[in-house]
């Protein structure tokens, strides 16, 4: 095994900090933790601006994810709702619109997540950046495969002609 330190440095250092976790692969003591926590404070306050403009650039390439459903359907221009993913299954049940079978409570909602293919997706049935109202009426649950699947074209129509509508 190779250590990084020749010999163990002072604890409440940056370097005691940094042998705790890579050279003994432990938690470290709390002088260490402390040590630790105080650099990266004076970082963040010295690097404040880099910081702010990075978080800025992050901010408008993803912009699109930040967004809640309500600020997208107002940009868009179409009706929105206010609902919770308990009134959709109230209202339509825990069957995948889609493909009509069970949805999967307990399954991982997060696309990537083992097991979210069966997990419950809300799905605009119309969607939102094809003019579709973000309402109750225009959602229904749905598995996270067939509404990845799905994508935003309108249940009934081909892409071709969702395009040309």
């Amino acid at each position: 095994m190779s250590l990084r330190h020749k010999q163990e440095p002072a604890h409440g250092t940056r370097s005691g900090y940094d042998w705790h976790r890579r050279d003994m692969k432990q938690e470290p003591c709390q002088p260490c933790t402390d040590a630790e926590r105080a650099y990266w404070r004076n970082e963040r306050i010295i690097r404040k601006d880099t910081i702010n403009s990075l978080r800025k650039i992050s901010r408008k390439k993803h912009q699109y994810t930040y967004q809640s459903r309500r600020t997208r359907a107002r940009k868009v221009g179409v009706d929105y709702g206010y609902y919770t993913d308990q009134d959709v299954l109230d209202l339509y049940g825990a069957i995948c619109h889609i493909c009509n079978e069970d949805i999967d409570l307990n399954s991982p909602r997060k696309c990537g997540d083992p097991g979210w293919e069966k997990g419950l997706h809300i799905d605009h049935v119309h969607p939102i950046s094809r003019g579709g109202a973000d309402t109750i009426e225009n959602v229904r649950p749905s598995h996270g495969r067939c509404n990845v699947i799905k994508n935003a074209t309108i249940l009934g129509t081909s892409p071709m002609q969702d395009d040309n509508q």
